[in-house]
């Protein structure tokens, strides 16, 4: 069993609560660096991407890696909130939301819904609001920027589809590894 600190913030009250979660439910975290280092064959034959750097940094957790949901959607969340309604197993959900700033696809329910589901991370190319809650949650986000306004709730999109986000084609079941130093996807697990 690994100690997570689980952090709420409600009404400006910070409240930490350590549980137990049983082992590989988060997985250690791998510096994006290295596996670049010890990859090169597999960076150089395109089974190992980095996405171009245009992700802002949120959530306590600044390192994270699993196996890949994708989502589809444009300025709506209905679905990515389905999919946060499911158990995680440590899986990281990769969000397409077309790139656009206009409202806010991942808040800080859905972030602390992630945290409490086992999600490892969110990747969102789109952007998330409520950022002082989302950065009070041991999870993993990324995302353009925020918006205070919120999405549409019209559950229109695709999961599990193929999504191109910052110059990277990303299936559902790649891998993701991320850290400060950027994004990872690739085709398997690895390892340094």
């Amino acid at each position: 069993y690994r100690h997570l600190h689980y952090c709420l913030l409600r009404q400006e009250i910070f409240i930490t609560v350590e549980l137990d979660f049983p082992a590989g439910r988060h997985r250690a975290a791998i510096a994006t660096a290295d596996v670049c280092d010890s990859n090169a064959a597999l960076l150089v034959n395109g089974d190992l991407r980095a996405l171009d750097p245009i992700f802002k940094i949120y959530g306590r957790r600044l390192a994270f890696s699993g196996p890949i949901v994708t989502v589809k959607v444009f300025e709506d969340n209905i679905l990515v909130r389905q999919l946060l309604e499911t158990e995680g197993n440590g899986r990281v959900l990769v969000i397409d939301g077309g790139g656009s700033t206009r409202c806010a696809l991942v808040g800080g329910n859905l972030a602390q819904w992630a945290h409490d589901m086992a999600w490892a991370g969110i990747i969102v190319n789109g952007c998330i609001r409520d950022v002082d809650e989302i950065n009070a949650c041991d999870i993993g986000v990324r995302a353009l920027g925020s918006n205070p306004l919120k999405s549409n709730k019209k559950a229109v999109g695709d999961k599990n589809v193929p999504v191109r986000i910052a110059g990277t084609l990303i299936h559902d079941g790649e891998w993701l590894y991320a850290d400060s130093d950027g994004i990872l996807i690739s085709k398997t697990e690895l390892s340094v």
